[in-house]
Order: C-alpha cells, then structure tokens, then sequence
C-alpha cells in the first residue's frame, strides 16, 4: 500500500499543475516559508453519490463548523503574530495554505497530496524536466488534523516524505507509536490518561454498571479499549458495547437505542466525537429516555452539536471532560475584526459570513445552494453587518482549549526554525554539526529540529516533541446545567484530573456543584445488584457477571459483619479483619459465660460484637457433654472446629493475649475447608 502511494506521488509530482491541486476552497498566503493547515471547517461531506457521468469534481462539504473555523484563525493570528516580531524569526516571513478537511479521511488527503506534491519536485530536482515555473516553496510542516482517524491517515501519508505533522486534537494513543507514526507529534495528551480518568469517576461514584460506547474508529475503539481494561481491574462491570458513527442507517442507530433503554445500567460513556454521537443523542431525545447519566469524552464534552438547550431533558447532568485551557492575548481583537472585504486571503471567511448572519455575498452562491434554491431564502448581505451582535462558537473565547492547542503548535515550528536560523556551525544537528540553511530548509530537518526542542508554552507547561514524550495529562471536570436566565447550556467546572508525572494522578471532584438530570443533587444509582445486608452475603448467578449477585442468608456456621459480604473463602478473609476478630471473641466470652454445663445438641448460641453492634452471627454446638463448670479445666480438652482454614499460629496470636487462660485451651483446630463453624 505505502510502496504504491509513493509511486503515485512521484508520477504526481511530475505535473506541473501540482501547485493548483487539492480542494478549490482553501486560505493561503505566500512567504518565505511555507506551512500547512489542516482544520474541519465542516462537521462532513454531502452523501449523495456522483454518477461519473461527467468528470467528478471534489465532494462538497456541509454543516459549517463555526469552532473548526476559529480553530483555523487561531492559526493564521499565530502565523501573523510571529511575522510582526522582531525577535523570533527576524527576516523571515511565514505563509500558510490552510484546507478543509470537512473532518473526513478522503478530504484530509485530497488536502494533504498537495503538501507532499511540492516536496517531492523539489526534493528529486525536476524542475527542469517538467519546465515549471515559479518559486513556490516546499511545506516544512503541517498543523492538523482535528480527528484521530483523519490525523492517521495523514500521519501515514505525509511520513512517508518526512513532513512533520503536529496535530492540536488528536489524542489516539495508537498515534504514540513513534515507529509507525514518524512524523506525527501533538499538543493535546494522549487519551489513555482520558481513559483512566474516566474509570477513576465510575470508581468515585461507587458504580459499578455501565455502559461503553466509542466511535468506530482510531479514537475511539483504542480509548474505549483502554477503559475497558481498566474497568475490570477496578472489578466494574460493562453492561453493553457498542461502536458507533455518523454515517450509521437510521436502523442501526434505532437497534443501539433500543439496547440502551433495555439495560438497567443507567451511566452511559462515550468515547466518541460530537459527530458521531449527535445521531444516538438525537435518538435518545426522541425517546424522552431521561434517566441516564453520560460521561461524555473531551471530544464532545463541549460540542456544540450535542450540547444543545433542546437536548437537555435528556443530556443534563452530563459529566465531561475538557482541557486545560489557555489564553491567547489579542486573540479577541483578532476574531473581531474577520470580515469578507478584509480577509482576502481567507476563502473560508464568505461562506462564515453567510452562514453567521443568514444571507448571502454576491457572486458566492454555492453549488448546493443553486440546486436546492435555498439561496433564494436568504437576504442579500450589506457587508454592514455586526459580528459581535450575534452570539456565535466562533467567539466563545473564554475558554480556548483546541485554539490554545493550535497557537501552541505554530510556535513549536517558529521556535525549531528560530533555533536553525541561529544555529552555530559545529554545533548542529545534522552530519558533523552542520547547520541547515534556513532560506533553503527542507521538511525533513524541522522534523530533527524538533524532536530536539524543548520550550515552555504560556500555561508553564513543558512542550517537548522527542520520542519517549507525552504533553501532561490535566483535565477540567464539567457539568451540564441550564442556565435559569435564558435556558441556554452552561459548562460548570466541578473538578479536575491532573497527572504528574512525581506525583501520579489526582482526581478532585466537588459533588455539592454536581447537578444530575432533574435538577437532583443525590448520586444516580448504577450497579447491577443492591448491596447485601448484613447477616446476608453474595449468591453467584449463573450466566451473570461478577457484579451481579443475589443476596442469600448465612448458613449455619457463617455469619457476615459488613455489607456485600462474600460466600465461602471470602468469609473466612473477612474474619481476619479486627473487627471480626473482635466480634468472635465476644461470642466465645458470652458462650463461655452460659450454665456450668454446655447446652445439648442443636441448641444455638447468638451474638453480636461490641464494636459493631449490627453485627450479628450464630455459632451451632456439638455433641452432649458432660457438664464443666465455666473456669475449670478438664483433663481432656473436647474436638471443636473454629474458622476451619486459618491457621493455629494466626489464632494464637490473635487471642492468646487476652484469652490464653480462660479461652484458648478449650479450643482445637480441624484444618478442614468449610465455612466457619465452631461446635460445642
């Protein structure tokens, strides 16, 4: 496969129309170094199915991505930022071609051949044979892309050529692979510590049935795995899995909600994008199913396709999880001043336009538009209109996560080309301390530029793209409430997951900030079985999972302290703790303390320990005995089984202390496996 797509590349870059090729749509602007862009201006690409019966054209994209778009100018503001310094890459200016990829793997790579076309003109010097013209520069680097699947796909691509890749969403663990992924680095965490965060929440709660669900593909069946694995060494069961996808028939995404209103696991967790869960949350709200609790992946814990006022009957009390955010100065100013006349470079910016304010610019009526007559439906644009009156995605500069993310990544590449345009010869990175030519730089010695960079971003963080790194895992735990003034979904902090690598991982959460759906402050219950009460342990189901159990009455012999108590060995565990050392020696001293003669056969003596009073057990007695009065030895000690199973030695260190000369003699072990039993 990889040894084809190179092929194709090379007979690709022999076509001097290389430099047109890729979507029609995109936002570019020449300098002296050139990077590439890779954002999802559209949540998916139109569905229907070109007949071929003229040339195809480029798959249209729909449903505009107001988040994407800003994810988009955050790179372009970073770009402008640094060429306005004069302290970081001084002379040096840097452009930007910036595609769509309508967060699909097939336009990500119609996108991604036009970065790799270039390089490979330039890197086999063909000029000459393909007699082009102009002096376009190679891409040294790509930011994106949003999704892991796309990302991957990208990743396997521009790899091959060296390109470095670095991605601000991405968060696939499968993308750690330095051997697979070369040139892939990020800025955002890796999702396994997402993973283990989220079954540290199902643990917190005291949950122990619930129900998994993952995107179909490289985000979320690696992060749902993880999970998974992480749920059963926690011994929390998983009720239901199921993978899932924008592009699922109505059918399908009927069948999942019809498992999910049949289960009685009431915490639903999804490891997915908003893309893709938007279908089953759809579902699920025509359902009116309001007794559930999601836990909900960074991915869509804020997506502003779910997080709707409409869905909150069902979605509310959502619990997410978001990251670290940050802040990026004149930012604000920057997304405020976008406007069609202004943003030449930026084809992106009519179509924001037109779908901010519902009308249209001259001469931009698109393909989709003409066909259904939906622009006929819209006013014409004055070019008067007023961005900050309108509330938007777009200007939900508040938080910025992914646009912090993006910001973070262009200054990685700014601050390896600042250390090559500095770079003392001798003391280089490449064949006896050479430096690379930074007005001839070539992708592949970014790439070792920055596997070697070290820097601190404006959060204090230490960004680091070597091949054992990993950003530091820090999320803010969120919860969905309405808002009382205008209904609208608030993102309320209620705690946080914080790994360090000295420290470990700290999950904080306050619950008295918690709203769960219905406006309820008490924790959902979401366990398969009631707990067993005392005097009752766990019976086995057959069939079930070992979280669900049926609550049976001790036998004879047994006896149970605390709840959930366990049947057969477990007992015999639970009788070592102190406090069920405690309770036997009190039922010893109380039988102790009977008549001067034991009781006769199948007469019962109860008790219950001091310690804890609700506590209780029975111990059965034995064979008709002479009668001893209490104190006196007698010359042959009578057989009695006590806690068959534990050791002499454990018991005389336990009693002899307290009990050696009124309690121990009187008392033999049979090592014989049963339940605890002690005959008299």
């Amino acid at each position: 496969m990889r040894l084809y797509l190179k092929v194709h590349l090379v007979l690709l870059a022999l076509n001097c129309g290389v430099l047109s090729y890729g979507p029609r749509q995109r936002a570019q602007k020449t300098g002296d170094i050139l990077l590439g862009g890779l954002f999802p201006i559209h949540f998916r690409v139109a569905s229907n199915d070109q007949d071929l019966a003229a040339k195809p054209e480029s798959t249209e994209c729909v449903r505009y991505n107001f988040r994407g778009f800003r994810w988009l100018q955050a790179m372009i503001f970073a770009i402008e930022e640094i060429n306005n310094s004069s302290t970081l890459l001084p002379n040096i200016t840097l452009g930007y071609s910036i595609f769509d990829t309508c967060n699909t793997v097939s336009k990500a790579l119609e996108a991604s051949l036009s970065f790799v076309a270039q390089n490979k003109i330039d890197s086999l010097n063909l000029d000459g044979f393909c007699n082009c013209t102009g002096n376009i520069p190679s891409t040294i680097a790509v930011v994106g892309a949003s999704g892991s699947a796309v990302s991957t796909a990208v990743a396997d691509l521009v790899g091959l050529f060296y390109i470095p890749q670095i991605s601000y969403a991405s968060s696939s663990r499968l993308l750690s692979n330095k051997n697979q992924y070369k040139s892939f680095m990020r800025t955002i965490p890796t999702d396994e510590y997402q993973a283990i965060a989220m079954a540290a929440i199902i643990d917190h709660f005291q949950w122990n049935w619930v129900i998994a669900i993952a995107s179909d593909d490289e985000y979320g069946r690696p992060g749902i795995e993880k999970f998974e694995n992480e749920m059963l060494e926690r011994d929390i069961c998983i009720d239901l899995n199921v993978l899932i996808s924008q592009y699922l028939e109505e059918a399908e995404i009927i069948r999942i909600a019809d498992q999910i209103q049949n289960s009685t696991a009431k915490v639903i967790v999804v490891f997915a994008s908003g893309p893709d869960v938007e279908p089953l949350v759809k579902e699920m709200v025509r359902r009116n199913i309001t007794d559930r609790v999601w836990l909900a992946s960074e991915a869509w814990a804020l997506s502003s396709l779910v997080a709707k006022p409409e869905y909150l009957d069902v979605m509310g009390g959502t619990i997410g999880f978001a990251l670290q955010a940050g802040q990026i100065p004149g930012f604000k100013k920057f997304l405020q001043q976008v406007h069609p006349k202004k943003s030449l470079h930026n084809e992106f910016v009519r179509e924001f336009w037109e779908e901010t304010f519902n009308c249209y610019l001259v001469d931009s009526v698109r393909k989709e538009d003409s066909e259904n007559g939906s622009a006929g439906f819209r006013p014409l644009c004055t070019g008067e209109e007023d961005i900050t009156s309108v509330e938007t995605p777009y200007l939900d500069y508040t938080h910025l996560r992914i646009s912090y993310n993006v910001y973070v990544a262009v200054y990685a590449i700014a601050e390896a080309l600042q250390d090559i345009l500095t770079c003392t010869p001798g003391r280089g990175l490449f064949a006896n301390g050479s430096c690379a030519d930074i007005r001839k730089v070539e992708a592949w010695q970014v790439l070792k530029q920055l596997r070697h960079l070290k820097f601190q971003n404006s959060l204090g963080e230490r960004v680091r793209f070597d091949e054992s790194s990993e950003l530091a895992a820090n999320y803010t735990i969120m919860n969905w409430h309405r808002s009382p003034a205008d209904g609208s979904v608030v993102f309320r902090e209620v705690g946080y997951y914080s790994v360090s690598g000295k420290k470990g991982a700290k999950l904080s959460i306050d619950k008295t900030k918690i709203l769960w759906n219905g406006y309820l402050t008490e924790v959902p219950f979401s366990n398969c079985s009631e707990e067993c009460e005392p005097g009752t342990r766990k019976g086995i189901i057959e069939g079930k999972p070992t979280c669900c159990f049926e609550c049976t009455e001790c036998s004879d012999g047994e006896y149970s302290e605390h709840k959930d108590a366990s049947p057969s060995r477990n007992t015999i565990e639970e009788v070592r703790s102190s406090t069920a050392a405690h309770a036997f020696k009190a039922a010893a001293k109380a039988t102790l303390r009977q008549s001067s003669a034991f009781r006769k056969r199948s007469s019962s003596v109860c008790g219950s320990s001091a310690s804890s009073p609700s506590s209780s057990f029975c111990m059965k007695t034995n064979e008709n005995e002479a009668a001893t009065p209490t104190g006196q030895r007698r010359s042959q000690r009578p057989r009695h089984k006590l806690l068959a199973g534990i050791s002499q030695s454990w018991l005389r260190k336990q009693y002899n202390s307290v009990y050696k000369s009124e309690l121990y003699h009187r008392l033999e072990i049979s090592f014989v496996y049963q339940t605890p039993q002690l005959d008299l």
